[in-house]
């Protein structure tokens, strides 16, 4: 089975920090005209392909909430409220989640607790190389227990996991028929969200139509109060300056406008929302026969870098350094756990540090090692904004300057999850990882490469599997320690460079809507269109 993976993730799991800034609600004191049956339309940055949440993060990420629902919801405040199940309990070694009576699927079948034990079972095989192993379904060996009955999902760990509810409890549940058959995803959706997939247009739009009867949201949230669209169409814009544009135009209702064009909409204060994101992170490859395998050259090509600039460049001046690899400073084990461990910026060194590592400069002023000369295909993601391809284009110059022969490749997120979960053919990755807890990096940085794992760049880090091994059944500030000082690991290694951070913004024009961070969309039964 293909794997798609988007870095595009952002998976804020146990808090809500964004909440909409400046809505539109009464302004200038006029009271709001909600729209009858309206349309909302916002853009993707590119077509995502498949629309499995099961297959495809940067579908979930996308479009999956709209037609996929979880067990448990965050609000924006921070706050766990009822999702598909209506009470909860849960510690380290078990949960217990009872199903609300009268959820159904978007065929009208219903939600049994079964169904949602053989999705967890899916979900948790490695044979099914599903991208949320790992993420939110725990590589912890685990029991799920179903009492359709009582509509009671039981949760048995093998071994203790501190984040259970974090995690299983937020998983999308895909409805019996589309874990049977993935094959229909490719063009409908089988979950118990509050719209469903009613059209495809490849490479054009994705369009979502209201559910009749969705009673089952956050907190028990209906669909059908005043301002919810008929209809929710994903409209791919690559271009991030068209998408502006078309917001301006009342064309589209959301748009995420992270470069230049933001201080165009703030300017006609235009309603946003913003997302924690983790922008640029440098990952090098360790696989066989690839330069990063050797730790003097990952800490070469990192002291060659002022990191504060890349950061400046990366975020066009709107961010800041990151201090980890989870980018929400009010995620549970929030710390700075990189000052002091990445090599400072001193291009001398980084040269002596090549030298060592035999890589000598040639007359012409190239590097080169037994007659090999030092070659690296630097990849960079084309869908981050215009920011971080200038932060790419700068690394790449940097490299040159060191005697490093770049060749510098965008990638769409077609071709960046190729690269990454596929073909592995790179040797260091400029993108962003959008993170919200510390465990779910681990996938990435353990075990094995794809096809056998998701450990894309072969990180083999003895100190970092033991912490996360501890980490993983260890509650409260004790863990949280032991998680940091694991990311610690990482960066004394220079396995991953975390450059920068920002808070996206998503702007709005006559809709409302709010998020809870988590993924890229907003709470879809909070998107209102106005008149």
């Amino acid at each position: 089975m293909r794997i798609r993976f988007s870095v595009l993730i952002a998976a804020t799991l146990t808090t809500g920090l964004a909440a909409c800034s400046g809505g539109q609600a009464g302004v200038g004191g006029k009271p709001v005209e909600y729209a009858k049956d309206g349309t909302f339309t916002f853009t993707l940055p590119s077509d995502p392909g498949v629309v499995d949440p099961y297959r495809n993060i940067a579908s979930l990420g996308e479009m999956g909430s709209l037609a996929y629902d979880p067990l448990i919801n965050v609000t924006p405040e921070g706050e766990i409220v009822s999702g598909l199940a209506e009470k909860w309990q849960a510690d380290e070694k078990t949960a217990t989640f009872t199903l609300r009576s009268g959820v159904t699927c978007s065929d009208g079948t219903p939600l049994t607790a079964s169904n949602v034990v053989k999705a967890f079972d899916y979900l948790k095989d490695p044979k099914n190389q599903s991208p949320l192993y790992g993420l939110l379904v725990p590589t912890t060996p685990f029991t799920a227990t179903a009492d359709d009955a009582a509509r009671t999902v039981r949760v048995e760990m093998k071994t203790p996991f501190a984040l259970l509810l974090q995690t299983l409890g937020r998983v999308p549940v895909i409805c019996p028929k589309g874990v049977a058959d993935p094959t229909l995803l490719e063009k409908s959706s089988a979950g118990t969200g509050p719209f469903v997939l009613s059209e495809i247009v490849r490479g054009d739009h994705y369009t979502f139509t209201l559910r009749k009867g969705y009673a089952w949201g956050p907190g028990g949230v209906r669909n059908d109060v005043p301002g919810t669209p008929a209809k929710i169409v994903a409209k791919v814009v690559p271009n991030e300056t068209t998408a502006a544009n078309l917001l301006l135009s009342g064309e589209v209702n959301m748009a995420l406008v992270a470069g230049a064009d933001r201080d165009r909409l703030a300017a006609r204060k235009l309603p946003h929302f913003d997302v924690s994101a983790t922008l640029g992170e440098l990952w090098f490859n360790q696989r066989d026969g690839r330069p990063g395998t050797d730790q003097q050259v990952r800490r070469a090509l990192t002291a060659a870098l002022d990191l504060d600039e890349l950061a400046r460049v990366s975020t066009s001046g709107k961010g800041k350094r990151a201090d980890g690899l989870v980018a929400n400073d009010s995620q549970p084990c929030a710390a700075d756990t990189v000052t002091g461990l990445l090599p400072a910026t001193d291009p001398g060194q980084a040269a002596a540090l090549l030298d060592q590592a035999g890589w000598s400069t040639g007359a012409n002023g190239a590097r080169a090692k037994n007659g090999k000369p030092l070659k690296l295909d630097l990849h960079y993601s084309t869908n981050d904004g215009e920011g971080n391809i200038a932060a790419a284009e700068l690394v790449a110059q940097k490299w040159k300057a060191l005697g490093v022969e770049v060749k510098l490749t965008g990638d769409d997120l077609n071709a960046l999850n190729r690269a990454m979960f596929e073909t592995g053919d790179f040797d260091a990755y400029w993108a962003g990882f959008k993170l919200n807890l510390p465990h779910q990096i681990v996938p990435f940085a353990t075990g094995g490469t794809p096809p056998q794992g998701q450990n894309f760049v072969g990180i083999k880090n003895a100190a970092y599997e033991k912490l996360v091994a501890q980490a993983d059944r260890t509650a409260g500030e004790a863990g949280c320690k032991l998680w940091n000082d694991a990311e610690k690991a990482l960066f004394q290694s220079a396995d991953v460079v975390p450059v920068s951070e920002s808070e996206v913004p998503y702007f709005l024009n006559k809709a409302e809507a709010r998020t809870e961070g988590w993924l890229q969309l907003p709470i879809p039964t909070s998107i209102r269109v106005l008149r």
